[in-house]
C-alpha cells in the first residue's frame, strides 16, 4: 500500500477530519522555557505610516510631521498619535519596538521578509508563491513545538492576503509541504464567521468513534510488521490527535462567536478586522498556539469629498493617506489592538500570550507632494508587543529626527522571528530541512532579551 493511499485511509476513517490541520508533536528540539504559551501574530497589510501612529515628530517642518498630533498615554512621559486614543488607554502593557528596519521596498518580498524573517532570493514585485519558499513563522513554530494538540495548533484568519490576484509569498508552509500549512480560518467583508467544521459527523456517534480508532490502531500495527518509518510514526500522532479533538465539543465551542456579548463585539469593532481579533482570543483560550491575523479588505466604507465610494487598499495608502488613515484604516485597528490586550489581561491570559502587531514596513516620513500621501518605506519603522512578561509602557531603539534612519538598537525581521520563537519556547536555532534536504535554522537572528529588561 502506498504511503498516499495509508493517508487517505486515515482522512476516510475519521470522517474527513482534517489531519492537515492538526499540530505535529515533534521531538525535533530540546525543551526550552516558554515565556508564552500562545503568539496572536496581528498584521497590518500594505504597511501602516510609523510617523503617524507611533513614532511622531512633533518638532520636524510640516512635510514631515503631518496634521496629528500627539496625545497623553497611560504611561507619563510616552505619548502616541491622535488616532489612538483606545491604544493609548494601554499604552502601559504596550512596547513599542521602533528600530525595525530591513531594504526592501516592494511588498511581495517585503511581506515575505517579516513573516518569515528570510530574506528572499528576489527583490522585485510580483513574485511567486514556491515550494522552496521558506515557511511562515507560524508554520515553522507548528514544525518544531512539542507539546500535544489540542485543537489546529496553528491558524489564519480571515483570508489569504493578496496583491489584486496574486497570494503575496511567505504566508504557508513553503518546503514543509501542505501539510503544515496554517489552519484557515475565513471571516467574510461582512463580518461573519465561516465555521470550520471540526465536529463528528452526525452519523457517527462517540462509540464508534472509539470503533473506528481501534480499527485504525489495528491496521497500522499489522502494517508496521511490514515497515515501520518515522512517516508512519507521525501518522500515528496525527490519528491519535484527531481522534481526541473529535472528542472535545470544546473545539467547535471555540468558533461559537456569537455567544460572546453584545459589548464585547462592540468594543472589538463590528467590522472583519475587530471580529478576527476577537475570534483569535477565543482560539487562544481554547488552546491555539498561532494565530495570524491578516488585515483582509473589508467592504467598502469610507466616501470622498464628493460623496463616492474608493476603493480599500489596505494599509497601502499611497493617495487618500490621511482620509484613509483616520477616518478608515486607524479606528478599527486602534479598537481591536486595545480590546484585545486589556481582555487578555482582564481574563488573565495576557502574561501567557504574546501579541504582536505589524505590518509590511513604515511610510516615507517626507510627504509626496503630488498625491498628499507617504509612500513605502523598510528603513525605519516600529513593530509593537504586548503580554509573555514584557514590562509594558517601554521603547525600545531610536530612530533620528525625521523617523527615518535607526539611530539606536536597529531590529530586523529575522531579530523578530527569534525573539517570537523563543518566547513560545522554540529554540530560533532549530533546523528544519528544506526542498533538497538541506539543513535551515528557523531563525538567524537574536533574541531580543532586552525587552524584558
Amino acid at each position: 500500500m502506498l504511503r498516499r493511499d495509508l493517508l487517505q485511509f486515515g482522512v476516510v476513517a475519521l470522517g474527513g477530519f482534517p489531519l492537515a490541520a492538526l499540530a505535529r508533536a515533534r521531538d525535533v528540539t530540546p525543551a526550552r522555557r516558554a515565556r508564552a504559551k500562545a503568539c496572536i501574530l496581528l498584521y497590518m497589510d500594505g504597511g501602516p505610516s510609523h510617523i503617524d501612529l507611533w513614532d511622531l515628530k512633533p518638532d520636524a517642518p510640516a512635510e514631515i510631521r503631518g496634521p496629528y498630533q500627539p496625545i497623553a498615554t497611560s504611561v507619563p512621559g510616552i505619548v502616541t498619535s491622535e488616532l489612538l486614543p483606545h491604544t493609548a488607554t494601554q499604552m502601559h502593557r504596550l512596547v513599542q519596538i521602533r528600530g525595525v528596519c530591513h531594504q526592501e521596498t516592494v511588498h511581495d518580498p517585503a511581506v515575505y521578509q517579516m513573516l518569515t524573517g528570510y530574506k528572499h532570493i528576489s527583490s522585485a514585485g510580483n513574485l511567486k508563491v514556491e515550494d522552496t519558499d521558506f515557511p511562515q513563522m507560524g508554520a515553522a513554530f507548528g514544525r518544531c513545538d512539542r507539546s500535544p494538540a489540542v485543537m489546529p495548533k496553528v491558524i489564519e484568519l480571515p483570508e489569504t492576503m493578496k496583491m489584486e490576484a496574486r497570494v503575496l509569498p511567505g504566508q504557508n508552509a513553503g518546503f514543509l509541504g501542505g501539510s503544515y500549512d496554517p489552519f484557515r480560518v475565513e471571516i467574510t467583508r461582512e463580518a461573519r464567521l465561516v465555521k470550520p467544521d471540526l465536529a463528528l459527523r452526525r452519523d457517527i456517534s462517540a462509540g464508534r468513534l472509539t470503533k473506528v480508532g481501534s480499527l485504525v490502531t489495528k491496521f497500522n500495527d499489522q502494517l508496521a510488521r511490514l515497515e515501520r518509518t518515522a512517516e508512519l510514526d507521525r501518522f500515528d500522532d496525527y490519528q491519535r490527535q484527531a481522534l481526541a479533538l473529535l472528542s472535545k465539543p470544546g473545539v467547535q465551542a471555540a468558533f461559537d462567536i456569537e455567544h460572546e456579548p453584545a459589548a464585547v463585539h462592540e468594543r472589538y469593532g463590528r467590522n472583519r478586522h475587530g471580529q478576527s481579533v476577537l475570534l483569535a482570543r477565543r482560539l487562544v483560550e481554547a488552546g491555539a498556539r498561532f494565530i495570524t491575523v491578516y488585515w483582509g479588505k473589508e467592504p467598502q466604507d469610507w466616501a470622498d469629498g464628493k460623496g463616492e465610494r474608493v476603493a480599500n487598499n489596505p494599509w497601502d495608502t499611497h493617495r487618500n493617506h490621511f482620509p484613509l488613515v483616520k477616518d478608515s484604516l486607524t479606528p478599527r485597528a486602534d479598537r481591536a489592538l486595545a480590546a484585545l490586550v486589556s481582555d487578555l489581561a482582564a481574563r488573565g491570559l495576557l502574561d501567557e500570550t504574546l501579541v504582536v502587531w505589524m505590518g509590511d514596513f513604515g511610510r516615507t516620513p517626507k510627504i509626496d507632494r503630488k498625491y498628499a500621501s507617504r509612500d513605502h518605506w523598510p528603513h525605519a519603522f516600529t513593530v509593537v508587543m504586548s503580554g509573555a512578561g514584557l514590562p509594558g509602557g517601554s521603547i525600545d531603539g531610536r530612530t533620528d529626527r525625521h523617523a527615518a534612519r535607526v539611530e539606536e538598537h536597529p531590529v530586523s525581521p529575522a531579530d523578530l522571528t527569534a525573539t517570537i520563537f523563543d518566547t513560545l519556547g522554540v529554540d530560533p536555532g532549530s533546523e528544519i530541512r528544506d526542498a533538497r534536504g538541506g539543513p535551515r535554522r528557523i531563525s538567524t537572528g537574536r533574541v531580543l532579551e532586552r525587552l524584558w529588561g
